[in-house]
């Protein structure tokens, strides 16, 4: 009857049940939807404090000690040393010198003049050049050897190493006995459950089947990770719900949906081989069939240059274009020019050179195994042709 009671508390609790879920749990692409309940558990260890027998030190000051150092004393002496040499001195005199000059010398002299009122004097200006001269004192100057000596101070210093002691206290360390405390550890407690239950949905089963591709979905403290094996299909993970909440203070719980969708490796690989023909252009579009339709994502690249009969050629277009720019009807596809920053073309002669490979970005977006895209071969494809706009 106790155990009935037992039971019925356990199952009636709003935690989760008791028995333990696996961490890591493998599974198989035989159905549409799978549906696992993944566990882990953190746990944290208790300690006892015991107390055990011990040596311990204390200090203790017995006596006095020297300590010595060494100090040094600056100290200077002057000394006189004689020094002699010879000097140059400046030695004037003044020395007389006759220097003479050519000058104009001028009187006025009467010359008799006699007619027939009678006789005057009359004066006339008379000039002649005389060299005359006089003395003049110069000062001459040169330089006169004198050998001298003198006494000159010079100072010398040095540091004088001298011994200092003092006495200092002498501290020892004295043992004695006493208990010191150790941490032993007694158990472990649960610090936190964490429950997953994840929901597993193959969008495209319908197009894969069961293959039997093995897939592990694993928790490690909350984070959820799915990964795959298999040789045949790229997956990849398109959309993912998740909520969670604590159902008590150490107990967890993760509910989760993901949508995977499957790429065959044949289909990303047979991208290379599609042959791309029959180019046109138009004045506001580039159109081109493609041999073989492709559920594989991809990119492409348009180089268009305008032919010019003077200069350079023109660049049109040259950038690249997601997948989806692409209007599609049949095998014949569509590019618009607008949008890749064109206007409407002119009547001239125009260079098309159209590429597309793979998008990689979007095949390792969400890929749970995308070691699988080294094997495949992604060349792109191309198509180029001359044309005027019609």
């Amino acid at each position: 009857m106790k155990l009935f009671v037992l039971a019925i508390i356990l199952f009636s609790s709003p935690t989760l049940a008791q028995v333990q879920a696996p961490a890591s749990q493998d599974f198989t692409l035989n159905q549409p939807a799978q549906s696992l309940t993944l566990e882990s558990r953190e746990f944290e260890t208790i300690y006892r404090t015991d107390y055990v027998p011990d040596t311990c030190y204390r200090s203790e000051v017995q006596g006095t000690r020297p300590e010595c150092r060494t100090e040094y004393d600056r100290q200077c002496h002057t000394e006189y040393q004689q020094q002699c040499g010879y000097r140059n001195y400046p030695v004037c005199q003044t020395v007389p010198r006759n220097v003479c000059n050519t000058q104009q010398v001028c009187r006025t002299v009467n010359d008799r003049v006699c007619n027939s009122n009678g006789c005057t004097n009359v004066p006339r200006r008379e000039c002649r050049m005389e060299n005359r001269c006089y003395t003049r004192m110069d000062q001459v100057c040169h330089t006169q050897q004198r050998y001298e000596c003198q006494t000159i101070p010079q100072t010398f210093c040095q540091n004088v190493p001298r011994q200092v002691c003092v006495n200092v206290p002498n501290v020892v360390q004295v043992p004695y006995s006493c208990q010191k405390p150790v941490q032993v550890a007694i158990g472990q407690n649960l610090k936190l459950k964490t429950v997953a239950r994840v929901s597993i949905q193959f969008v495209n089963f319908s197009e894969t089947g069961s293959n039997g591709d093995r897939f592990t979905a694993k928790l490690e403290g909350d984070q959820l990770k799915i990964t795959a094996q298999s040789s045949n299909f790229l997956y990849q993970i398109v959309d993912q719900q998740r909520t969670e909440r604590m159902l008590s203070a150490n107990e967890k719980l993760i509910e989760a949906t993901f949508s995977i969708q499957a790429t065959s490796t044949k289909t990303l690989s047979d991208f290379s081989s599609i042959l791309l023909n029959e180019g046109k252009l138009g004045f506001d579009r580039v159109s081109f069939k493609m041999s073989t339709m492709t559920s594989a994502p991809f990119k492409g690249h348009l180089n268009l240059v305008q032919h010019r009969t003077i200069g350079r050629d023109l660049v049109i277009v040259d950038r690249d274009f997601e997948s989806r720019a692409l209007v599609g009807q049949g095998n014949l596809q569509t590019l618009m020019l607008s949008p890749l920053g064109a206007s409407l073309l002119k009547d001239k002669t125009h260079y098309v050179k159209l590429s597309l490979r793979l998008d990689g970005e979007i095949l390792r977006k969400g890929a749970i195994n995308p070691e699988i895209l080294n094997q495949i071969r992604n060349q792109p494809v191309e198509l180029s042709f001359e044309a005027n706009p019609n």
